[in-house]
């Protein structure tokens, strides 16, 4: 019986899949199944998927056209045993460390009032050695200043991610909870990015939210990956800035949570944010002049201003 569905959203994804698929099948923890969605794949996915199917009974795999990352997870949650409990969605060129769904399911079951369970990571190359010393920041209203959470802090405010910080592919959904919302992001696919945003968003309106300080889940970090792909990321931002800007509810406790986060996120959040990008920037300036630099720091202190006086809210 599957009490975990993980869902790995599929697209020429030949490099690194099989090891993808072993990081589940290494799992020290049994009742789970895995869901390999092919988005219209033209490499040799197909046949990937097709072998670990035969492979082992836990593993199914969906074909679909090319439609985004979104749609296939949106396929891959709807195809999922109906006795599931939670939801991983796991993208397809990283992997979970060996513990990673017992013990993020164990928390689950520990405490019903938390919807979603964020973990940690560590960057991982090609190869799959370890690097750096990343770590998804989560961002909190301070009594001035906004203030990072400490890693003994799990609950974690819906304010968080309204201010894009915290989220990211490292997370157990409750499927009770998850299916409250309307699904993955479908428009945000053609970016390949904040669809993660976007659920955390939805998810932490209907229920609490916790984060271990663990890292067990490994993100591979290579030339194809969307994280090197900034003006994507930025446009995306732009269409999840305009969508939860003004996103309305009918409930009156969702309805404050928006009205507080937007409150925070426009005169304290995003002000203090683009003041330190316009003093990061002024040593560059100083050193290469050019009127480029001059007007991007000139606009990041205006729009600083505006925030802090409430001024950008007229």
């Amino acid at each position: 019986m599957a009490n975990i569905s993980v869902v790995v959203p599929c697209y020429n994804s030949c490099a690194f899949l099989e090891k993808t698929i072993e990081s589940v099948l290494a799992q020290d923890v049994g009742g789970w199944e895995l869901i390999l969605v092919d988005d219209g794949s033209t490499d040799a996915t197909p046949e990937i998927i097709a072998a670990a199917c035969a492979r082992d009974p836990r593993i199914r795999g969906i074909r679909q056209e090319n439609a985004g990352r979104a749609k296939a997870c949106n396929t891959g949650a709807a195809r999922g045993a109906p006795e599931s409990r939670y939801l991983f969605f796991l993208d397809s060129d990283d992997l979970l460390l060996p513990s990673a769904l017992r013990k993020m399911s164990a928390y689950l079951d520990a405490h019903p009032e938390v919807g979603l369970l964020g973990c940690q990571f560590q960057e991982i190359d090609p190869g799959g050695h370890p690097f750096g010393h990343a770590k998804r920041s989560r961002w909190v209203p301070g009594l001035f200043f906004p203030r990072r959470l400490r890693d003994s802090e799990y609950a974690t405010p819906f304010v968080t991610f309204f201010c894009a910080t915290g989220q990211g592919p490292f997370a157990l959904l409750r499927k009770a909870v998850f299916q409250q919302t309307t699904g993955w992001e479908e428009t945000l696919s053609r970016y390949s990015a904040q669809e993660d945003t976007d659920m955390f968003c939805q998810m932490a309106l209907r229920a609490a939210v916790h984060y271990l300080p663990e890292r067990l889940y490994l993100k591979r970090v290579h030339g194809a990956s969307i994280t090197h792909q900034f003006s994507r990321i930025q446009e995306a931002y732009t269409l999840f800035r305009q969508k939860w800007d003004h996103y309305q509810t009918d409930d009156p406790r969702q309805q404050a949570l928006l009205t507080a986060a937007r409150r925070h996120y426009a005169t304290r959040h995003k002000p203090f944010r683009d003041l330190k990008v316009a003093l990061q920037t002024l040593p560059s300036f100083l050193r290469a002049p050019s009127k480029a630099r001059w007007d991007w720091m000139a606009a990041l202190y205006r729009e600083a201003w505006q925030g802090f006086t409430g001024k950008a809210r007229e």
